[in-house]
């Protein structure tokens, strides 16, 4: 059996899973850690997360562990926004290359996804550096990413023809303490809460999954709208990390379509809430339905899971990791790789 070196830049909650799985899996060995965190660095990479010693102290000196011995790199890097809510791609840019040029594959959760279409002179800059240096580049999580493109697309070829599709999904952060949950202001009066600023993140972030499924079933949009619905809360709710009183911010919904000729042909609606199981609306089920010949439904019950729930966002990234190392040099999606199952 293969054992593939990885190399793990930005040690978050993403980062903490796939230091646990390097230390269960036989075929990866953690060979190197990067983070700028004065707490992290310095410390034993899974004894930052509790979860004993692996061998691997953090750096903050990137070219010192960039130039070890490695296969990949799994960067899992904050996304940098601009002060109107854009994703602010040039760091993350900047870092991927910095990798590649190093000799390193990249597999990253950055949501720069699926750019070839959305951002062409994005896609160009990783897509050379990745050739010139004879490496891959592959942008691969959860959403976007395995649920919002993969698993639809793969679906997709079981039925004879797709007219529409309608993805759901969401997620419950009542005991979610990253630092990006201040962003979606629960417990905030809705009237003060700006919300347009973080419409036009939370959508830029996601919209990229209903482009590549667009693509990828021939639908050429014509039309791309997008709507943002703000929840109060109908009664008191406890968190984690805020009091969430009645009347206050609780859920937010966004919805994001692809059209042509006026038709809905791909649409995301996402949720993100607080105490699903407390208040059943707006629902966090995550569901695909198919609209042709012939029609499909299909619901995926724990894919976000309570607990340790970013599982499902670093597993797609582990398991891609043969599946890179073998592909062609350049800018490849997930859908572009042999199939990607669980590494051993």
């Amino acid at each position: 059996m293969r054992k593939y070196k990885i190399i793990i830049w930005g040690l978050g909650s993403v980062a903490r899973v796939a230091v646990r799985m390097s230390m269960e899996k036989e075929s990866l060995s953690l060979v190197g850690a990067i983070d700028v965190d004065p707490k992290k660095v310095g410390k034993d990479a899974g004894e930052v997360f509790g979860l004993g010693k692996t061998g691997v102290i953090v750096s903050s000196d990137v070219d010192k562990v960039l130039a070890m011995d490695a296969d990949v790199v799994l960067a899992y890097l904050p996304t940098d926004i601009d002060k109107q809510g854009n994703i602010n791609a040039k760091p993350a840019v900047e870092s991927f290359c910095r990798a590649l040029k190093a000799k390193k594959n990249v597999i990253t959760t950055v949501p720069i996804n699926y750019y070839k279409e959305l951002h062409p002179e994005i896609f160009k800059t990783i897509d050379d550096c990745a050739k010139e240096n004879g490496m891959t580049y592959t942008p691969y999580g959860l959403l976007p990413g395995a649920f919002g493109s993969y698993i639809p697309v793969i679906l997709s070829g079981i039925v004879e023809r797709v007219d529409k599709i309608v993805l759901n999904s969401g997620e419950d952060d009542q005991h979610n303490t990253s630092g990006w949950i201040t962003y979606f202001g629960y417990g905030k009066d809705p009237k003060e809460f700006n919300s347009d600023l973080l419409a036009n993140y939370i959508i830029n972030y996601y919209k990229v999954g209903v482009y590549e499924i667009g693509s990828r079933l021939g639908f050429k949009f014509d039309d791309f709208k997008s709507t943002h619905e703000v929840f109060a809360a109908p009664q008191d709710l406890p968190t984690d990390f805020c009091e969430v009183k009645k009347g206050t911010i609780y859920a937010h919904r966004y919805n994001m379509t692809g059209f042509v000729n006026g038709e809905e042909k791909v649409a995301l609606h996402y949720v993100h809430r607080v105490c699903h199981t407390i208040v059943a609306d707006p629902p966090v089920d995550s569901t695909i339905h198919m609209e042709g010949l012939t029609n499909l439904d299909v619901e995926l019950k724990g894919m976000i899971p309570q607990g340790e729930g970013y599982v499902t966002s670093t597993a797609p990234t582990i398991s891609a990791i043969p599946s890179v190392v073998e592909a062609a040099p350049g800018w490849q999606q997930a859908l572009d790789l042999r199939t990607i199952i669980p590494v051993l």
